[in-house]
């Protein structure tokens, strides 16, 4: 009735005399080139599951996507196709095919390190709304170029990259530094050779400044600057107790005899006694 209506479909809506009901006729002719039109149309969109077997996101990570402008689409409702959003097949395809002309060899990956996955930086730091998108746009415009491949990971995101590319990419807002320069908590950990709730430790105690910037749902950020001033000035005790192949708890008292400073984090979480660092410096020796 609504195309009849708009014209689009030749036909003439019959109000009953009582006025309750309307029957809507249609010209059968034209009711056929309409859907022809209308199935051709489909045939250029991706329903989203499709899209998202094609892509290997989610499907709110796509609409987060599509809405960044990477994937032109449209509400099913609005144009008489199936329910539900139908993603342009020609832009879901640009991005499959950007990350895909890079004969990259596939890798065996573990956690990020060096390289990470874009699924875990998607998860981690990146998030959906600007940071994803930004790196989309970025392979396809051939600014970023992945380093590798994993089976692990569904889609684009099983392709690895440098990891300090992909920093250059977080969605941090109001930050006074450049975002590359930022840590999240488990890249800290690994620059200091501590675990996350250390980081979490110092961060409590004000040894490290969160950003303004953060957003619930992705990983808190550190400058980058203070993980660097921190590890030159400090070495973890557990470290020098692996390097020396000393219990921790024996190597510690030992420092505390010495008279040598110590820096104590108390770890939030219970049932755990302090981390401790040393302070590089001891009796005119860097320990490195």
């Amino acid at each position: 009735m609504d195309l009849v209506r708009q014209r689009q479909i030749e036909g003439m809506l019959l109000t009953s005399p009582s006025g309750h009901r309307t029957e809507c006729w249609v010209k059968w002719e034209s009711l056929r080139q309409w859907i022809a039109k209308r199935d051709l149309d489909l045939r250029s969109y991706m329903p989203s599951l499709e899209a998202r077997r094609t892509l290997g996101l989610k499907h709110i990570t796509i609409l987060r996507v599509a809405q960044a402008g990477l994937v032109r689409y449209v509400n099913g409702a609005d144009r008489f196709f199936p329910t539900g959003y139908h993603f342009l097949r020609e832009d879901v395809m640009k991005i499959k095919d950007a990350f895909e002309k890079h004969s990259v060899p596939e890798q065996e990956y573990s956690d990020p390190g060096a390289v990470v996955a874009l699924r875990h930086a998607l998860k981690t730091y990146l998030g959906r709304d600007s940071g994803l998108p930004a790196v989309i746009r970025a392979v396809i415009d051939g600014g970023l170029v992945p380093v590798g491949f994993t089976g692990r990971f569904p889609g684009i995101t099983g392709y690895l990259f440098v990891s300090e590319d992909l920093r250059k990419y977080r969605p941090v807002s109001d930050a006074k530094v450049p975002p590359q320069e930022f840590l999240n908590y488990r890249e800290a950990a690994a620059a200091l050779g501590v675990k996350t709730p250390v980081i979490r430790g110092l961060v409590a105690q004000g040894s490290f400044d969160t950003t303004v910037g953060y957003r619930p749902g992705l990983s808190k950020l550190i400058p980058a600057a203070q993980v660097r001033s921190f590890a030159d000035r400090y070495v973890a005790a557990s470290i020098l107790a692996k390097r020396f192949n000393l219990n921790r708890r024996k190597l510690s008292s030992y420092i505390k005899e010495s008279g040598a400073p110590l820096f104590t984090v108390p770890i939030p979480e219970e049932g755990r006694g302090p981390a401790l660092f040393v302070h590089r410096l001891l009796s005119g020796a860097e320990w490195r």
